[in-house]
């Protein structure tokens, strides 16, 4: 190797190395001593990117080590941004990353005039909203803010009352959601925030990492702890990283942060195109953005010098990647902040049985501002009528209308209905290449079937396919269904879904909630993402629709999410001292005690009997699950594979127990059977695991089948 090309082939350093006919990257892990008896395809070249800092190489290591994933495959979750595309060579002979960077985007600015006459009407807004944003505003948010037009805005400029001028600028990833907030100061904290504050900073900058629970019930401001424990981290020169489960809770945080923090803001999610996303990039590896917040992948960001690590809503599942590598953001961010002695702080108002029993507990018991924690009525669907809606629900519904309120109410299920089938035989529309039932969607006069696990849509049948009768009919109502029922029974309200169809828009979801905001009557329903973290105005009435549907499924977390449903939902109610608030929870089975715990906010008793129950099991936080899923096309080959698999894995390990294989329903035409493993330490499971798929004559070495690992699966 040239002697300037190998000091530049440094850990870290992105390569070019020849395979046949193609260049394909390369990642240098290190300059040992090569290992290998044959001959050695040499580097091609120095890729023109930035070096992978040595702490990300090493989390990358960690994963692949914790979840079993291919080096390779985690070593991605660390790359630039443009390294998952085909490599370039410039003229000059220079390696690039195939993905293009972007070179910013013209956009239309709008600024004050100084010494313009003040207008009335619209305009007025369209000033007060400029100046709020300290007298210049890209025109397309100035638009949205001021609930104004393109057209009124050019007819102010030909005013000389604004002018509007194009400009180029950076794609950023700050961009995705709008203006930035007018700056504001820190409230005054109660003393338990004070208390929450000093134990969090303690050790920021100390040498001496230390994870933490704050644990504080909805609207007890631990978002005003978060953002002091960050400023106190900038204070001391270094960075923050706060992680969100979902991109719908990244608006309003990303709002606080900026308000408070200023510009030096970064924003990391799997929505930013390529050139915000390298934008993003840029600004965290050079310390310009010194705080990053985002979903899941954003604990892979290249912080330079990290001081506090931040899991907001700890409890949700949606930290769990679902695809290989099938990492868990809350493990590696306790990862990464060990490594860097970081504080991470986990927080959440149900947090996981997991958190709870293992770290030390900061406890925010009461609302910020004094307000009570609303009373939940519990109501039994037996003795209601068909449909939806309840009773309750509806008569408040109707009153919070007439006086101009808001209500946000949780169906977890999208869609129109859950089941179309037939009234005469029982047949039931299923998915030909997953085995189960496909959801009916209604977009206007238009309906669809869809398979929400492989996606394949069909139109629905007028007749049944199996004994030709006409009556084929829907059982079970989505969130699309709810919509339709609330629009006859409040027909002044406006109404505001929040699901995954609705928000798959770029931006959809900033413009939901923005909707919902506005002044007058209005009700925000959808799936889970209604509970997740929103501090939303005037909202006086909550719902949780079929409560206890988690229930019915065979898993050791339904209790756990079940009640985390009705907390969450229950606390965006009556979040203001002297708002009023009423929460109505509808089950089929209201005795249940996740509901009754629930309905009651008593989160520390069902966390202490949950951990209680689950020791008596061996589940986690008492014990380690993996699960092992084997699959392929050929029902028989999986089935014998899936066999041999189960009786290898209990042979590794006597201290294993092996339950299954299991019967999983087909997933895109491919049969699939799963093992579950459970030990009292991870290290256990993950060691036998890699000794039976790494035999060369093992169960992993048969044709026609393919093998997939998760550790501390979320689902079993």
């Amino acid at each position: 190797m040239p002697a300037d090309l190998a000091s530049r082939v440094v850990p870290g350093a992105l390569v070019a190395v020849r395979l046949g006919r193609r260049a394909v990257l390369g990642v240098v892990v290190g300059r040992d001593a090569p290992t290998h008896d044959g001959a050695l395809q040499p580097v091609a070249g120095v890729v023109d990117a930035p070096v992978v800092p040595a702490d990300l190489i090493a989390l990358a290591r960690w994963v692949a080590g914790r979840t079993l994933a291919p080096l390779g495959a985690c070593l991605r979750l660390v790359l630039p941004p443009g390294a998952e595309g085909a490599l370039r060579r410039g003229p000059d002979g220079t390696w690039r990353l195939g993905a293009p960077t972007g070179q910013g985007r013209a956009q239309l600015i709008a600024r004050v005039v100084a010494g313009a006459p003040e207008p009335g009407g619209r305009r007025a807004a369209v000033l007060r909203e400029l100046r709020t944003a300290g007298g210049t505003l890209p025109a397309a948010d100035l638009v949205r803010l001021a609930g104004t037009t393109m057209p009124t805005l050019r007819r102010m400029a030909e005013d000389g009352v604004i002018t509007l001028e194009s400009e180029r600028v950076e794609a950023s990833g700050l961009d995705w959601f709008g203006a930035p907030p007018a700056p504001d100061s820190p409230p005054d904290l109660t003393p338990e925030q004070q208390a929450a504050v000093a134990r969090i900073t303690a050790r920021i900058g100390a040498g001496e990492g230390e994870a933490l629970l704050l644990h504080g019930v909805t609207g007890s401001g631990k978002t005003e702890v978060y953002l002091q424990a960050i400023a106190r981290a900038r204070e001391r020169g270094l960075g923050s990283l706060v992680l969100v489960p979902e991109i719908a809770l990244t608006p309003q945080l990303l709002g606080r942060l900026r308000a408070r923090l200023g510009e030096r803001v970064a924003v990391w999610h799997s929505a930013l195109t390529a050139s915000e996303r390298s934008a993003e990039y840029r600004r965290i590896a050079s310390g310009e953005a010194d705080v990053v917040l985002g979903a899941r992948s954003a604990v892979f960001a290249p912080i330079p010098r990290i001081g506090l690590v931040v899991v907001d809503e700890e409890h949700d599942s949606s930290y769990k990647q679902d695809a290989t590598p099938r990492y868990d953001a809350r493990q590696v961010a306790y990862r990464r902040a060990l490594d860097a002695d970081a504080v991470l702080v986990y927080g959440s108002a149900t947090p996981r049985p997991e958190a709870w029993h293992a770290l030390e507990h900061i406890t925010l018991p009461a609302r910020a501002d004094g307000a009570d924690m609303p009373p939940v009525d519990v109501v039994d669907m037996r003795t209601q009528p068909a449909g939806p809606v309840s009773r309750p629900l509806m008569k408040a519904l109707q009153e919070a209308g007439e006086r101009g309120e808001k209500a946000i109410i949780l169906l977890n299920r999208r869609g129109f209905s859950r089941t179309t089938l037939c009234r005469s035989c029982g047949w039931i529309a299923r998915c030909p290449d997953c085995d189960v039932p496909m959801v009916l969607h209604r977009e206007g006069a238009a309906d669809r079937l869809a398979c929400h696990h492989c996606g394949l849509e069909r139109v629905p049948p007028t007749t049944c396919p199996s004994c030709r009768s006409v009556d084929v009919g829907r059982q079970g109502s989505g969130t699309q269904a709810l919509e339709d029922a609330l629009a006859r029974i409040v027909p002044d309200t406006r109404l505001v879904r929040l699901d995954a169809d609705s928000a798959a828009r770029r931006g959809g979801i900033v413009g939901l909630l923005d909707e919902f905001s506005r002044p007058g009557p209005a009700i925000l329903l959808g799936t889970q993402m209604v509970a997740k973290g929103h501090d939303l105005p005037a909202v006086t009435v909550a719902a949780v629709l079929d409560a206890d549907a988690a229930l019915q499924r065979a898993d050791f977390r339904a209790e756990e999410r079940a009640f985390s449903l009705i907390v969450q939902l229950a606390g965006r109610a009556g979040r203001r001292k002297g708002e009023r608030s009423t929460v109505v929870v509808q089950a089929w089975e209201p005795a249940a005690r996740a509901v009754q715990l629930g309905a009651r906010h008593a989160v520390a008793e069902f966390l202490d009997g949950e951990v209680q129950r689950r020791e008596q099991r061996g589940m986690p936080p008492h014990g380690h699950l993996l699960r092992v899923v084997v699959e392929g096309e050929s029902v028989q080959r999986v089935a014998e594979v899936a066999d041999e698999l189960a009786e290898a894995l209990a042979l590794a390990d006597p201290s294993i127990v092996v339950r299954g294989p299991s019967r999983l329903h087909r997933l895109r035409g491919r049969s699939r059977r799963a093992i579950l493993l459970q030990a009292l330490r991870s290290s256990s499971l993950t060691a036998a695991t890699r000794h039976v798929l790494d035999a060369p004559t093992g169960p992993a070495s048969r044709t026609g089948v393919r093998i997939g690992v998760d550790v501390d699966p979320q689902d079993t």
